[in-house]
């Protein structure tokens, strides 16, 4: 008889818990908490009476996190961790480049954006969406900021004081942005865009000061981003909030220009008042989307009448 050969293990249990991390971690990257809370506030009335409100206020907290820890990045400038968990190369390719993206550790370290990010996005959506219990949406958020947050260390990108930081900052900005963002039981998406862009003049000249020329970059997005979210939701806010849902036409092309806007000021292919420029648009884009929808459904309500 011929000897059974075993099979070949083509990824071993160390880094397929990798895998999963990157995988966890990827909920914290600031281009999906962008794309998701974009799509919460077009679709999300469909089902919640309060999501694009809830979700503009969360764009508003996560520019107030980033800038944040912009600022303190900035300030203590600590190399991140010299290690990394697996070697992408060994990885089957499509899984590896993934895994090479997650690991990616430029930069410094304190405190976790992605644990800060976590806190604020998950933790405000756990807190003022009223959908579902509130027991099981605080369960949730929680387990995703500790997910998230843990997931840093298991990538080898941050130390485990990172995380810590990060999670007790997004607490505080949750707890200075309800302060400000909230009177009388109503939300106001300009005020924590107000906050955000505060936060993100402090971080650029922080930046400026340390001569931290990719700090600089993300500084002046977070000023472009503020800017536009204010005097957006200032013009318009009321209008916005009683608007239809976004088709899912509507907003992947809303999506594609935003994106794109965002992209090209990441790239560094735009001076940082472009940079300012073109996250002011992105954010007026996105908010402005449902007045579109409205537009367009008022267009089709005419067309029927004349018919």
């Amino acid at each position: 008889m011929l000897p059974l050969s075993s099979p070949t293990v083509l990824v071993s249990a160390p880094e397929l818990l990798v895998i999963a991390f990157a995988f966890i971690t990827l909920l914290g990257d600031a281009w999906f908490v962008l794309v998701g809370l974009s799509v919460l506030y077009w679709i999300g009335p469909r089902y919640v009476d309060d999501a694009r409100t809830v979700a503009a206020v969360c764009v508003g907290f996560a520019t107030l996190g980033l800038a944040a820890v912009l600022a303190f990045k900035s300030a203590t400038a600590i190399p991140r961790p010299a290690m990394t968990p697996v070697d992408p190369a060994g990885l089957p390719p499509v899984i590896g480049s993934f895994v090479a993206g997650e690991i990616e550790s430029d930069g410094f370290t304190f405190p976790s954006g992605h644990a800060t990010a976590a806190t604020v996005v998950y933790g405000g959506l756990g807190l003022l969406l009223s959908v579902g219990r509130k027991r099981l949406r605080y369960l949730l958020a929680a387990s995703l900021i500790v997910l998230i947050s843990l997931s840093r260390v298991v990538l080898e990108v941050h130390y485990p004081r990172d995380i810590i930081a990060g999670m007790v900052l997004g607490s505080l900005l949750i707890a200075v942005g309800l302060a400000v963002g909230r009177s009388n039981d109503r939300l106001h998406p300009d005020r924590l865009f107000a906050l955000g862009g505060v936060a993100s003049v402090v971080g650029l000249g922080v930046a400026l000061q340390g001569g931290h020329a990719e700090e600089v970059l993300q500084a002046a997005i977070g000023i472009g981003t503020a800017i536009g979210g204010v005097l957006t939701w200032r013009a318009f806010g009321d209008r916005l909030v009683a608007a239809p849902p976004v088709s899912l036409p509507l907003a992947v092309v809303g999506l594609a220009v935003a994106g794109g806007l965002w992209i090209a000021g990441y790239a560094g292919v735009l001076p940082a008042v472009g940079a300012v420029a073109a996250s002011a648009a992105a954010v007026g884009i996105i908010l402005l989307l449902p007045l579109a929808a409205e537009r367009r459904k008022k267009s089709g309500k005419t067309e029927t009448v004349e018919a």
